[in-house]
């Protein structure tokens, strides 16, 4: 459950409403925000350059707080007016805009800034898409444009506990199908299988494996039509890997280890990367000839990538944090040192469409970017006057970075070229979440939420 926020974030309308929220409350909201989806227009900060981002003197300097969103996980936006209190501080719907409707809540003060709840909805939203606001303070005006994300939200069937919801630990896109993988604590029919869900018809059915008593799928993959598991063995044959066709038929791969298995990756050439918990070396599959080779690494892999030069990508954490590339054809390898050594975790990184990666540090929540070509490295602002810790991440084809708010089970969201994230706000839920995100080639995000599948477009 998350947390209540009553007292510690009054700066925050949003926060401070959250705990008397009814279904009533949610219904009203999902009616006067239905069927609005798409993501719009680019925009730096929540302003779209040439409809407000340049801000001229006099003028207010204004941005997108959180993203309004419509649909089943509907909610009010909240900008961000800086530099004035909130007496006298309102919006409009720009001139020209028939058939969008704007609701606009109380101004409250957070710190030097004004936070302004808005609501947005109307026909003129019906196909999703974005509006432009005019906000005031005065005689003083901004114009930016907002968009309105979609949503949609699918209860997943119970695992094979009865009445126990099914949580998600990891997901993968195949075409129009989303893949998720329940962790290794969840009962034996959801450990031994995937769960498959059809956007095209909206159905989840299960992806058996042939998976037995304690053995677990600790990681998923995929390639083609192809599905790849990797499973913790329990016999003294150790570990394995499993390649599930289209047809159902399954191949069965050992692994060479009786460590669990982790970091399942498709390497353009066919083979299949993964690495065996607490063990300072990458193994490499391949699947012709069924022989697992060895890479060894400078410390054990955490998480891993690969990366849109062909490379892997793996963090490292201890006396030398570091985020490491590793040429799997070499073994040669770069390490990038990161944050505070013995202090730092870098975690959940991802590869984006540009040649950069993208982390987050678990001691400090903190969303990261990281040019292997330069070396350079450079933080985001997370959302002011919130505690925002950056969790899962992942990164969309057009390279919008969506990471998870393990702080308060909201979604943060990066647009290409910002330096600072926004918040997409998500109804509290039991089970916790967002969990186990990740972007279709649509551009759509999906993610696992309080044991339905969320998704946000």
């Amino acid at each position: 459950m998350k947390r209540s926020l009553t007292a510690d974030h009054t700066d925050s309308p949003r926060r401070a409403t959250r705990g008397w929220r009814t279904p009533a409350l949610l219904l009203a909201a999902s009616l006067l925000l239905a069927s609005c989806g798409g993501t719009g227009a680019p925009s730096t900060g929540g302003v779209t350059p040439g409809t407000g981002g340049n801000v001229t003197p006099g003028a207010l300097a204004v941005s997108v707080e959180s993203v309004p969103v419509a649909g089943a996980f509907a909610q009010s936006g909240t900008l961000r007016v800086s530099g004035v209190s909130p007496a006298g501080v309102g919006a409009a719907l720009a001139a020209g805009q028939a058939g969008a409707q704007l609701s606009v809540g109380t101004p409250v003060a957070s710190g030097s800034d004004t936070l302004l709840p808005v609501t947005l909805g109307g026909a003129a939203l019906a196909s999703g898409g974005s509006v432009q606001l005019t906000v005031s303070a005065g005689t003083r005006q901004q114009t930016l444009t907002v968009t309105v994300l979609g949503s949609a939200a699918h209860p997943i069937p119970a695992g094979g506990a009865a009445g126990a919801a099914y949580f998600a630990s990891a997901a993968r896109t195949q075409g129009q199908q989303v893949l998720l993988r329940a962790p290794a604590s969840a009962d034996e029919a959801s450990r031994h299988s995937l769960m498959r869900f059809d956007a095209a018809d909206t159905t989840f059915t299960p992806v058996a494996f042939p998976v037995t008593g304690f053995e677990t799928i600790t990681s998923h993959a995929v390639s083609g039509t192809d599905v790849w598991a990797a499973v913790r063995g329990v016999s003294a044959e150790g570990s394995f890997l499993l390649r599930r066709g289209a047809d159902g038929r399954t191949q069965r791969f050992l692994a060479g280890t009786v460590e669990t298995l982790n970091n399942l990756l498709t390497l353009p050439d066919g083979r299949v990367a993964f690495t065996a918990y607490g063990q300072p070396q990458v193994l490499l599959l391949d699947p012709v000839s069924g022989a697992v080779s060895r890479v060894p690494t400078d410390g054990a892999p955490d998480s891993a990538a690969l990366g849109a030069d062909g490379l892997l990508y793996f963090t490292r954490r201890g006396d030398a944090p570091a985020v490491v590339q590793l040429n799997p054809a070499s073994g040669q390898s770069r390490a990038f040192p990161v944050g505070t050594p013995g202090v730092s975790v870098p975690v959940h990184l991802n590869a984006a469409p540009d040649g950069t990666l993208w982390f987050t540090e678990s001691r400090t929540g903190s969303l990261w970017n990281l040019d292997p070509v330069s070396g350079k490295q450079r933080s985001v602002t997370l959302p002011t006057g919130t505690n925002a810790r950056a969790g899962e991440v992942a990164v969309a084809p057009d390279g919008t970075v969506w990471a998870a708010d393990t702080a308060r089970g909201d979604l943060l969201r990066v647009r290409p070229g910002d330096t600072r994230a926004v918040s997409i706000d998500l109804p509290a839920v039991t089970g916790g979440g967002p969990r186990a995100l990740t972007v279709a080639a649509s551009g759509t995000l999906w993610f696992e939420t309080g044991g339905q599948l969320g998704q946000i477009r």
